[in-house]
């Protein structure tokens, strides 16, 4: 029986098969389904008219395991053909055949894929096929990235599953990281590096900008805008700002570096929260330290993270040594990044206080992050913070880094650079006493 039965629709349209003589009904066979050969060929008005005329053939399971939706999305076929399959028989958005590849997945697979047939999918079939995975892990989302999908094309995924942006495929990958993986290998590190402003994001770059700030704003924001431009409302009502949401979001450490490129300015800036980006960097997670280019993955398919990394012997200036070596090691942390990008004015970024009156080195203690996480250009910048208790915790740096059980290299060097602390701390209990 080549005839799926997925729902009561699909089961009324089987029960309507070729009639024999006696009004008994038989299966309609792959072979024999004439819906199946015109698609195969391409031929879309008499699929059209087959559609009308033999509905139960829709429902038909061709090679590998595809049904005709399948096959037109493989075929390019005009959004009016997909539209009429799936009013027919919806349940075949939800198939996967052999491939583990459902209809959307096919469409978004390809750097021409039909905005209008993935919103004629997206519109007609079931929402979880936004959801579903390949054999890769990928996501409908994760296939667009990783091929080059139109921007048009991720901007309505978004907006119908705006979640998936966090969404991880099986090499622990997000949309946004899947996306720079494609750019890494097909324009090279030197080219991304290179981005020194807006007018150097032109051609396959400025493309991969404009789906990056997309990418960004659902990220940040919990839900897409109408727009994808810096300085436009998200999803959440309040203002996009794209090296804010790079700082918080776990995005490769170059998108991290073109937003502070193409937008300085917004380093200095407060959100609707009294953040600035540096102060978002200082609380986020720590995450994963990616290497994306062709070294990480096209060709060794290696992963640098954090949890790999080792610290060095200490340096003749007292912080640890660099662990790094060339073309292989961690890259600069989000905090030095943003520090960086801001030089002049790093050592007021570094100086200004959450709404709270917490300050950066705070929270960059706070949530565990070692020397090389942001807490040495934090100190080298403002190291009058070493002498500033928390307002929160009533703690001083190194307190803070030992409650968050850190490393000892960082508790040891914030006590280092200060120790005056611990004599000003025992000056305190004998005052008490």
């Amino acid at each position: 029986m080549y005839v799926t039965h997925h729902s009561a629709a699909a089961a009324a349209i089987a029960a309507a098969e070729y009639p024999k003589n006696n009004g008994s009904t038989v299966p309609v066979e792959p072979q024999d389904s004439v819906l199946l050969s015109l698609v195969e060929s391409c031929d879309w008005a008499a699929t059209l008219a087959r559609i009308a005329s033999h509905p139960m053939e829709t429902c038909v399971i061709g090679l590998a395991g595809r049904p005709p939706l399948h096959m037109a999305c493989e075929n390019d076929a005009p959004a009016v053909v997909i539209q009429s399959l799936l009013a027919v028989y919806p349940e075949a958005s939800l198939h996967t055949g052999v491939s583990t590849l459902n209809p959307l997945h096919i469409t978004c697979s390809s750097q021409h894929a039909s905005v209008h047939v993935v919103r004629v999918l997206v519109e007609g079939g079931h929402s979880r096929q936004c959801t579903m995975r390949d054999e890769d892990g990928d996501t409908p989302l994760h296939t667009a990235c990783r091929c080059g999908a139109p921007l048009e094309v991720l901007e309505i995924l978004l907006k119908i599953c705006p979640t998936v942006c966090y969404e991880r495929d099986y090499e622990g990958l997000t949309p946004i990281q899947r996306l720079w993986v494609r750019y890494f290998v097909t324009l090279g590190t030197d080219v991304i590096d290179s981005v020194k402003g807006p007018a150097d994001l032109h051609g396959e770059l400025g493309d991969a900008w404009n789906k990056t700030e997309l990418l960004l704003s659902a990220a940040h924001g919990g839900a897409l805008s109408t727009t994808n431009n810096s300085n436009h409302g998200n999803g959440n009502g309040s203002t996009f700002r794209a090296v804010h949401a790079a700082a918080a979001v776990d995005c490769p450490r170059a998108v991290v570096k073109i937003a502070a490129s193409v937008y300085p300015r917004q380093l200095d800036e407060k959100d609707e929260n009294g953040m600035t980006p540096v102060m978002i960097a200082a609380q986020s997670p720590i995450f994963k330290d990616r290497d994306l280019s062709d070294d990480g993955y096209a060709l060794d398919d290696v992963v640098y993270g954090q949890e790999e990394q080792v610290q060095g012997e200490h340096g003749i200036d007292g912080w640890p040594s660099d662990p790094s070596t060339e073309n292989k090691g961690p890259q600069a942390s989000v905090i030095e990044i943003l520090l960086e990008a801001n030089r002049e004015s790093a050592s007021a970024a570094a100086c200004v206080p959450d709404p709270m009156g917490r300050l950066p080195l705070h929270w960059a203690l706070a949530t565990g992050k070692h020397l090389d996480q942001g807490v040495k250009p934090l100190i080298e910048v403002h190291p009058e913070a070493l002498v500033v208790p928390d307002v929160e915790t009533k703690l001083f740096p190194f307190m803070l880094a030992a409650q968050a059980d850190n490393d000892m290299d960082t508790i040891y060097h914030v006590l280092r650079l200060n120790p005056a602390t611990i004599g000003d701390l025992r000056e305190g209990k004998k005052g008490n006493q």
